[in-house]
């Protein structure tokens, strides 16, 4: 079972990933500070660890806009998703987050083995965030237990 989660902070100056209009840069990490998702020092997470994306848009016009996060776990399937939809011009930061659960019943024996019902988690992951299907950025992670 995946956990996802969102949350938004308004304002953001500066860009990256630019194909069509709005501009994403995003980083990836476990490492919280005052409460909130700080960079990290390396990309490879725990199975116990609440992974964060999170996403600064710039350059948007004034309007509608969709964000589409796709968790892609190490098999290549779509395992979590978040469309997120909202009115802004300028940048946005927005913070999305997965969290892996174990299968019930393993979690007993986690303790001695924590890869234990955790295997198809185990590996290379990837981000893929979209602006309005015209932006994308990819950020990959690895999952060890």
């Amino acid at each position: 079972m995946l956990r996802l989660g969102l949350y938004i902070l308004i304002g953001f100056a500066g860009s990256s990933t630019a194909l069509a209009g709005a501009a994403i840069e995003a980083f990836v990490t476990a490492t919280l500070v005052d409460g909130r998702p700080v960079a990290p020092i390396g990309q490879v997470f725990r199975c116990s660890d609440k992974i964060y994306a999170v996403i600064d848009v710039s350059g948007l016009a004034d309007g509608d806009h969709v964000l589409n996060v796709d968790w892609i776990d190490p098999s290549g399937k779509r395992r979590e998703q978040t469309v997120y939809e909202f009115n802004r011009s300028g940048g946005i930061r927005i913070t999305v987050w997965l969290k892996l659960h174990a299968p019930s019943g393993a979690s007993l024996l986690s303790a001695f083995n924590p890869a234990l019902g955790m295997g198809e988690f185990i590996g290379p992951w990837e981000i893929r965030m979209t602006v309005d299907r015209s932006s994308t950025a990819y950020r990959n992670f690895e999952v060890l237990c």
